[in-house]
């Protein structure tokens, strides 16, 4: 028998009979036993249906509920990022290519100017911070000459090489964060996701455990997450896109940016090796983005032994842009006899390129149809 009364646990009958002998002598009542005994009882059973009810309660008060009032008086907070808009902070970022398209080496270029903290070509802001890399694919010789004809200073930039990590393997997830803890590690590179999980890529459900563990490592490091990742082999004239990416969608589901890597390899006039890149963010959670795609060259300099890059800009997608003027257009002639090429320039600022493009492209479907009003070309609805 064990009755707990006002945080008193009495064990035994003993303890029992004793506590009532004090009640009667304060009390100069002799209550007979059972009936303090039962007295006892119920005051237990209060005690008990309390801490009950106590419990019930805290389990319900584990969910925060935000009410509509207080979603309207949330001050929303700002986004940060280590590159914007790339590369959001605290989240998991991807950069996507077929295999031999050179993310490896615009891993490393990104890389530098994080550690350095200038601006990536001149034109993105970047945060500076200190840069983890764990490569599992290329091994030291390979990394260190690649290394040094693109990096000459002592700049914050660690990698783990040659080593075998799995992020589901425990061991290695907690070795991973105490080193992140102790040496202040800002920024985590896997290089590639293939390599840090032993798991089927096509299984949604083991993709879920992996990133599950990329998010926990945030959680406990407050780091930022990229990934290089190799692309699935494209259909015939397939572009590539979101689903471009190998595996599972769950592997994308997780990220807050994916980066899609394409590239064409020639030689310069001077015999060096070329990789002429672009860069579609095809996925951003923040409100920050890409207007178009980054357009860069990263050059192989023989004579120099070093790698320089040529910044190319951001160009537009130009079939996105092409679409828009198609849609323009229609509402544009639905809604009057015709017009000509000046005319649909002067209402919208899509570009005189993109304009003639859908023009050409309506005609040959048929939508519209073309005529002469003087000398110019002159759009109507087809009857």
């Amino acid at each position: 028998m064990q009755l707990s009364i006002q945080g008193e646990i009495f064990s035994s009958w003993i303890d029992v009979k004793m506590f009532m002998e004090i009640i009667n002598n304060l009390n100069k009542y002799n209550f007979p036993e059972s009936q303090l005994y039962s007295e006892l009882e119920n005051l237990s059973d209060e005690e008990n249906n309390e801490k009950a009810d106590q419990t019930e309660e805290t389990s319900f008060n584990n969910f925060n509920v935000s009410t509509c009032q207080q979603l309207l008086d949330y001050e929303v907070q700002p986004e940060y990022f280590v590159i914007n808009p790339i590369f959001p902070k605290e989240a998991i970022s991807s950069i996507s290519a077929s295999s031999g398209a050179g993310k490896s080496l615009f891993v490393l270029l990104l890389s530098k100017h994080i550690a350095t903290g200038a601006p990536l070509f001149d034109t993105y802001p970047v945060e500076k911070s200190s840069v983890l890399i764990i490569d599992q694919e290329m091994n030291k010789n390979e990394i260190v000459t690649r290394f040094k004809k693109l990096i000459d200073e002592d700049i914050p930039i660690s990698y783990i090489i040659d080593q075998k990590f799995s992020i589901t393997d425990e061991d290695d997830f907690n070795n991973l964060v105490k080193l992140i803890i102790h040496n202040g590690y800002q920024v985590v590179i896997f290089d590639t996701f293939t390599e840090i999980h032993s798991s089927e890529e096509n299984d949604s459900g083991a993709m879920k455990k992996v990133n599950e563990k990329l998010l926990e490592l945030i959680r406990k490091t407050k780091v930022s997450i990229l990934h290089a990742h190799h692309n699935r082999k494209p259909q015939k004239g397939e572009r590539i896109n979101m689903s471009s990416s190998r595996g599972s969608s769950e592997i994308v589901a997780k990220l807050s940016s994916l980066l899609l890597l394409e590239s064409k390899n020639y030689k310069d006039e001077l015999g060096n090796k070329v990789l002429e890149m672009t860069l579609d963010q095809s996925k951003a959670r923040s409100s920050s983005r890409l207007d178009g795609k980054i357009s860069l060259k990263i050059i192989n300099d023989e004579l120099e032994n070093k790698i320089k890059w040529e910044y190319l800009g951001e160009t537009e997608e130009k079939g996105k842009k092409v679409e828009e003027a198609k849609i323009f257009i229609m509402e544009v002639l639905s809604s009057r006899s015709g017009a000509t090429v000046k005319d649909l320039e002067e209402k919208s600022d899509i570009g005189t390129s993109n304009i003639r493009i859908a023009l050409k492209e309506l005609v040959s479907e048929n939508k519209i149809d073309v005529g002469k009003e003087g000398k110019a070309k002159y759009y109507f609805m087809t009857t």
